[in-house]
């Protein structure tokens, strides 16, 4: 061999080594934040799963990620292993199932669930956006439904100890995204403090639906619409701007709300699309 063939020889084992030891630290961090859980299991003694997810949290944790992010590794990686990662340790608190509405794009509807909560929980497909609701409140499970989805599943989200919209995906918005079909997320009653960026409420309306400056039609069907505005709401207020833009509003009831996405490069995206579907 070459003392050129030699020198590749020795380089490339060093670069292995390297990997080695990144490998090893990584997966040593991995297990002390396993003993974090732990300890805050003993602590907080969390057993029921709308007490142990935090949608807050998590895109803030998004937000950090794509901000320090770079390099040749994809940025859809990183997200992917680090909600896996989110998912393994949400589910250590409070075990869940995922609950996917099957009659839209059940083959995309499967990859965003996969891209998103990972292989830790497993994954159920129902017959509809109403059962993915009625799955939910029962079995205390997350529920994905698709923003094109039929009807007026949300209706069921009305109550307070009914389940709720916690997160609107992708959070993350790039070109050639993978699993990039616009979903909902649905928990059980939230134990989170933390304020929505963004307020979805379910209104029953009589006549046309017209939109707010600062509010969007998220889905309609028939005089039911799902309408979003930006931070937390006061529904009298909303009401009476509604009125006063020519809608009548027969009902108006709030039924979660989700963070504000941003974009791979780390700007806000818009708040929610403004055209209706």
């Amino acid at each position: 061999m070459s003392d050129t063939g030699e020198s590749d020889v020795r380089a490339l084992a060093k670069l292995r080594d390297r990997i080695d030891k990144v490998d090893a630290k990584m997966h040593a961090l991995l297990i002390q934040r396993g003993t974090v859980i732990d300890a805050l299991i003993r602590t907080k003694g969390t057993g029921r799963p709308g007490a142990a997810f935090r949608p807050g949290r998590e895109a803030d944790m998004m937000r950090r990620l794509v901000g320090r992010h770079e390099g040749a590794l994809p940025l859809a990686t990183v997200e992917h292993i680090w909600r896996e990662i989110i998912t393994t340790f949400t589910h250590m608190q409070a075990p869940f199932d995922v609950d996917f509405d099957a009659s839209v794009e059940p083959d995309r509807m499967r990859d965003v669930a996969r891209f998103v909560f990972g292989f830790s929980v497993a994954l159920k497909p129902v017959a509809n956006a109403t059962a993915v609701v009625a799955a939910v409140a029962e079995a205390n499970d997350l529920g994905l439904i698709a923003r094109v989805a039929r009807g007026a599943w949300w209706r069921d989200l009305v109550g307070p100890a009914a389940p709720k919209i916690m997160a609107l995906l992708p959070f993350i918005s790039a070109n050639q995204r993978p699993a990039d079909l616009p979903s909902f997320v649905i928990s059980p009653p939230l134990a989170d403090p933390t304020p929505f960026d963004v307020a979805v409420l379910a209104l029953t309306i009589d006549g046309a639906m017209k939109s707010l400056d600062d509010g969007a039609i998220l889905a309609v069907a028939g005089s039911d619409v799902l309408f979003a505005m930006p931070g937390a709401v006061d529904p009298a207020s909303v009401n009476a701007r509604l009125e006063k833009a020519g809608v009548k509003v027969l009902s108006l009831s709030p039924v979660g709300g989700f963070a504000r996405g941003i974009t791979a490069d780390g700007r806000p995206t818009a708040l929610y699309e403004k055209a209706a579907p």
